[in-house]
């Protein structure tokens, strides 16, 4: 009989043991995330407060219809993305079964929600303020410019359409950043979880 090799004899014994993550590696950037999507909601259901307030003033003081209908149709925008936002991008609650399967899962859920609502925000949360943008900024050109030629009132118009495409153009641009981010998190958690 021949004797073997010791290092190969430990290699041909040698079992490498899978990288396993604890509760507590996901527990944590489960709750960071969790509580990052509370203070943005909340943020935002602040700003849409003060778009409320703001655009309720404006439509009891402004004297002109189209400006009034404008201000009510952002006041009804802000209040279904608000609605919107509570619905398919509030924070979830952790499982009660904290396994690392559980954790893992439902971290990874949260992840491509969150994702989603920021990929389709054009959609939620930009579009239901096209309507009443359009006729508040050209109701006040129209009553702004009471007296000038029609050609000034349509570049007053255009200017402050402009102005809000140009916003509306970063909003989607920072969203679509940060969806991109949680992609790399989503890819990040399912290479540790191999």
């Amino acid at each position: 009989m021949t004797e073997q090799d010791p290092l190969r004899k430990l290699w041909a014994t040698d079992t490498e043991e899978k990288y396993v993550m604890s509760t507590a590696e996901l527990t944590e950037p489960s709750g960071r995330f969790q509580s990052k999507i509370q203070r943005r909601n909340i943020t935002e259901y602040l700003a849409a407060a003060l778009v409320v307030g703001v655009f309720g003033w404006l439509a009891v003081i402004v004297p002109v219809w189209s400006v009034r209908i404008g201000a009510v149709l952002i006041i009804a925008a802000a209040l279904f993305i608000a609605w919107k936002l509570n619905r398919i991008a509030s924070s979830s609650k952790a499982p009660s079964d904290p396994t690392v399967d559980n954790l893992a899962s439902f971290h990874r859920r949260e992840l491509e929600r969150q994702r989603d609502a920021l990929r389709s925000v054009w959609k939620w949360y930009l579009m239901p303020f096209v309507p009443g943008l359009v006729v508040f900024s050209v109701g006040s050109a129209v009553e702004g410019g009471v007296g000038n030629p029609i050609w000034v009132t349509a570049v007053i118009a255009g200017l402050g359409l402009a102005f809000n495409a140009a916003v509306f153009a970063g909003v989607w641009a920072l969203n679509a950043h940060a969806a991109r981010k949680l992609d790399d998190e989503i890819r990040a958690l399912d290479k540790a979880a191999r």
